[in-house]
Parts: structure tokens; C-alpha cells; sequence
């Protein structure tokens, strides 16, 4: 099969690997359609550091189920699925990946050849979450950063915490996605901060408030600005980016009381500004990826967000022209909320 090995940062080269097989309890699914996740981008770059040399990437996948096991009975040939990515609570050994930056089995991410930016993929049949034939496939990929963000609310709602208003730093596939989320919990006020104004143009079609952002601007100008649209300071921040400068004002604009939900994390380490975080005692809630249950309800309630979801895709390419585009959008050269390859 052909498929695209990450050889080292800016380089992705297409290759010829063994089609997979699937092994007991697996199922082999052939791609339909791939996200280009954020994670990908800065993992190509080398920026985040979570990405090995010799791996294939890809997590957002739409595909069709060509072979099952013999001991699998629940899918079908011929079915449509989802991947839920993470195969096991425990990190890879390192002859099937690296185990050195998470504690997980995940597809695209830490399992070395085992990634969705090739023609075929074999993974446990469990893992194979049927979706909608009445959606489009490139649609039914965004399943993964709408369960992102349902996964964060669902930790919010673990501890009892029930906004009634919510600012999301970053208007970019998860922030838009965390307000999609925010709209079905009823959450009665939601604003949306990006610097770009195309952005927040979609956020205001899905029915957010919103605050344009400028590099220079002072963090407590903006917290004034967004208290005044909100008409007071934000019970819960999401800070969708995760750098130093969107957490110092994830910090300054959250209500007393409030609460910070980290779901971005581009930068390794931010300053923590104590005695703000103390003084007005708000809770930092970390969020990271997703489990089967956010995963399964994403999907649930991918009809409900359909025309909203289908805005996001920007761009297509194929598998050849995939290391191109990654470095287009590493670059800057090019801007897309989502780019899909096409199979």
C-alpha cells in the first residue's frame, strides 16, 4: 500500500509498506477520507515535539470496513466507521512506536506505521465506530475535535461545573468545535477571541459573540472588551491555543470564581501568574484528547451539526500532495480550518 512516512521535521516522503492484515479481533478498513489535524502540522515541524521520525500520521478517519477477522462478527464488510484512535491505556513498546511522550496505544500519533495517511489500516474491531451513510465522510471526520471538546466539557461537568457563559480563545477546529459543544449544553452566552477576522465570521454564523484580538493589544484591554460584549468577566475560559500569551489572558478575563479549561497545549511550559490565579480563586482544569464515551457522543450528535461542521473543510488534496500542503500550512502560505485527503 502506499502510505506517507514522516522521515524528519518538514519531510514526509511517499513509500510502498505491507498492506496490514488483520490480526484477531481486527478489522482492515480502506480510507475514505483524512484529516489533517493541527497536531499533525506542528508535529511535522517538529514543534511539539510528539511525532518520531519513521511513523506514519493520520487520526481523523473515515473509512470502509474490506476484511474482518475470523473471529469478528459485529462489523461488516462494507460498513462505514470512525476510528476511535487510542487502542490501549498504556504506552507502545517501543519495536511499535514511541513510548516516550505518552502514556497511550495511539493511532497516527505513538504507534509507529500504524496511521491513517496510507490506503489501509487494520485495528482492533472495537475501535471501528459505524457513522452515518447520510453524512459525508469528509463531515464525519470532524467526529475527532468535536469529541475534543466534549470530552473537556464532560471533565467541567464531573466537578459540578455549569457555566452560563464561556469565552474560547481560538477560533481555529477546536475552538469552533468547543462552541458547537457549548450551543448543545445550552450554555446561555458564548464569545469567541481570534485575530483573524475570517474566523470569527464563521463563530458569529454559529451563533457566538465575538472579540477581535490584536498582538499588541494589553490583556486587561481585551478582558474589558469581552466583559462588555458578555456583560460581565466569563465563568469559564477555554483556551484553545495553549501558549504563554492566550493562558496569561485566559487568566486575566475569567470571572472570580471561574474556571480555565486547557485544552490547547502548543507550548511545553507557561508562566503561572499565582497570585491572580489564587487571589481570585480560579480552577485550571487540564483536557486532553478524548475517551470512547466523548467519542461515541460526538458521533451521536454529528446530524445536529452537519451544516455548521461541513463549513470547516477547506481544501482537499491526495496522499501524494499531502506533504506539500503540511508545509503550506506550516509556513503560513496557506490558511484552512480543515484540509482533507481524499482517497
Amino acid at each position: 500500500m502506499k502510505a506517507l512516512v514522516y522521515e524528519q521535521p518538514w519531510k514526509m516522503t511517499l513509500q510502498d509498506l505491507p498492506k496490514p492484515k488483520p490480526e484477531t479481533g481486527e478489522v482492515l478498513i480502506k480510507m475514505e477520507s483524512v484529516g489533517i489535524c493541527g497536531s499533525d502540522v506542528h508535529g511535522f515541524t517538529g514543534e511539539s515535539g510528539r511525532r518520531t521520525p519513521g511513523m506514519v500520521m493520520g487520526h481523523e478517519v473515515v473509512g470502509r470496513i474490506v476484511e474482518l477477522a475470523e473471529d469478528v462478527t459485529d462489523r461488516q464488510v462494507g460498513q462505514r466507521v470512525t476510528v476511535f484512535n487510542v487502542l490501549s491505556d498504556e504506552a507502545p513498546s517501543p519495536e511499535e512506536g514511541d513510548p516516550s511522550f505518552l502514556n497511550k496505544r495511539v493511532v497516527g500519533v505513538n504507534l509507529g506505521t500504524r496511521g491513517a495517511m496510507a490506503e489501509y489500516l487494520a485495528l482492533p474491531a472495537r475501535n471501528a465506530i459505524s457513522v452515518s451513510e447520510d453524512i459525508p465522510p469528509e463531515v464525519s471526520v470532524l467526529a475527532e475535535p468535536v469529541a475534543v471538546a466534549l470530552h473537556g466539557f464532560h471533565r467541567l461537568e464531573e466537578k459540578g461545573i455549569a457555566p452560563k457563559s464561556v469565552a474560547i480563545i481560538g477560533s481555529g477546529t477546536i475552538g469552533l468545535c468547543s462552541l458547537l459543544v457549548a450551543r448543545s449544553r445550552e450554555v446561555e452566552q458564548a464569545l469567541v477571541l481570534d485575530p483573524i477576522a475570517e474566523k470569527l465570521e464563521r463563530a458569529r454564523s454559529f451563533g457566538g459573540k465575538t472579540v477581535r484580538v490584536d498582538p499588541a493589544d494589553e490583556v486587561a484591554g481585551i478582558a474589558q472588551k469581552v466583559e462588555n460584549e458578555l456583560g460581565n468577566r466569563p465563568e469559564l475560559v477555554i483556551d484553545a491555543v495553549g501558549i504563554g500569551a492566550s493562558f496569561d489572558q485566559a487568566v486575566e478575563m475569567a470571572a472570580e470564581g471561574g474556571t480555565i479549561l486547557l485544552i490547547g497545549n502548543l507550548a511545553k511550559q507557561v508562566e503561572l501568574p499565582l497570585q491572580t490565579v489564587v487571589s481570585n480563586e480560579i480552577s485550571l482544569i487540564g483536557t486532553y484528547g478524548f475517551d470512547l464515551k466523548a467519542f461515541e457522543e460526538a458521533v451521536e450528535i454529528l446530524p445536529g451539526m452537519q451544516s455548521e461542521l461541513a463549513t470547516f473543510i477547506e481544501g482537499h488534496c491526495g496522499l501524494e500532495d499531502t506533504p506539500s500542503v503540511m508545509t503550506a500550512l506550516a509556513k503560513g502560505e496557506r490558511q484552512a480550518l480543515k484540509i482533507v485527503i481524499d482517497f
